[in-house]
């Protein structure tokens, strides 16, 4: 039982598709999160500025160097108080829906903006949340209509979508195959921390285990503050955290999602080799223990 391990491609700099992706499998990875806008020359915000041929290029590089598309990443602001500005993400992710067969890759990625603008009415987290629902139930029934997966991933205080709650919700009024969840422990983790992380992860899977498409791997620390220990998120794995990576591949591979990509965030090239490592390390001692 094998993980499958990967990264984000822009971690690892901008570069031309061939440059790029053997600069990529150096590292170990076999897959990777693509940001067209951020991996390459140019800045291109949509697919169709690459043409066909440009993703055919693209798609033939990191195949040449066994690299796999796994995530599409196209991180839109679902609630934008400018409507003109919303309905332009919501057009581009939906671009990259239609590019996503040529890229040979079937989940968009996104997370859904801060709800820091509506915060100062009544309510404001949840009107910013309902908002951003909307604008995922549309792209959802546009990725029905593919056989794409959208791949929502939510972030603690930060971002709309932002509690497990909040997914529960979500995945209850979709009710389509194409929603999945990108998971991110560390992101969904408070600033506060959680007292019990066996609960936490147990909730996190009891809630969305089978939704999952993908994970993010990164690390987090507790360290004082004048308000009591908070949360220092976006370490890569593998250097001083506490993220209990073992807890989640065991709740993972009993899920059956052996095969979900594990994608290391906030990893430079000098640092990725060994956090493979420690995800190997993790992996292994979960195994070892589902075993027993």
């Amino acid at each position: 039982m094998k993980p499958l391990f990967g990264l984000r491609a822009h971690d690892f700099g901008t570069f031309p598709p061939q440059e790029l992706a053997a600069r990529i499998a150096s590292s170990g990875a076999t897959c990777v999160q693509l940001a067209l806008a951020k991996a390459f020359p140019g800045g291109h915000l949509m697919p169709a500025e690459f043409g066909d041929a440009g993703l055919a290029e693209i798609r033939t590089a990191f195949a040449a160097n066994g690299i796999s598309v796994a995530v599409i990443g196209c991180y839109i602001d679902t609630v934008a108080l400018d409507e003109s500005a919303r309905e332009f993400s919501f057009k581009r992710f939906e671009a990259h829906i239609d590019a996503a067969a040529a890229l040979g890759c079937n989940v968009i990625g996104t997370e859904t903006g801060s709800p820091m603008p509506y915060l100062e009415q009544p309510d404001g987290r949840d009107i910013a949340f309902r908002i951003a629902l909307q604008g995922l139930h549309r792209l959802v029934k546009a990725a029905e209509q593919k056989g794409i997966r959208v791949g929502v991933e939510a972030v603690a205080e930060y971002h709309a979508l932002s509690t497990i709650e909040h997914i529960r919700i979500m995945i209850e009024e979709f009710n389509s195959p194409a929603l999945g969840i990108i998971f991110d422990p560390v992101n969904l983790i408070p600033l506060v921390g959680v007292a019990d992380m066996d609960a936490f992860l147990d909730e996190c899977f009891a809630t969305f285990g089978e939704r999952i498409v993908a994970i993010h791997a990164k690390d987090y620390q507790m360290v004082p503050s004048e308000k009591g220990l908070v949360k220092l998120g976006d370490l890569p794995v593998g250097t001083t955290g506490v993220m209990d990576w073992v807890g989640v591949f065991k709740r993972l591979i009993a899920a059956g999602k052996h095969q979900v990509p594990i994608l290391l965030e906030d990893t430079s090239p000098a640092h990725a080799v060994d956090s493979f490592a420690y995800l190997q390390r993790a992996w292994d001692q979960a195994v070892k223990e589902l075993e027993v």
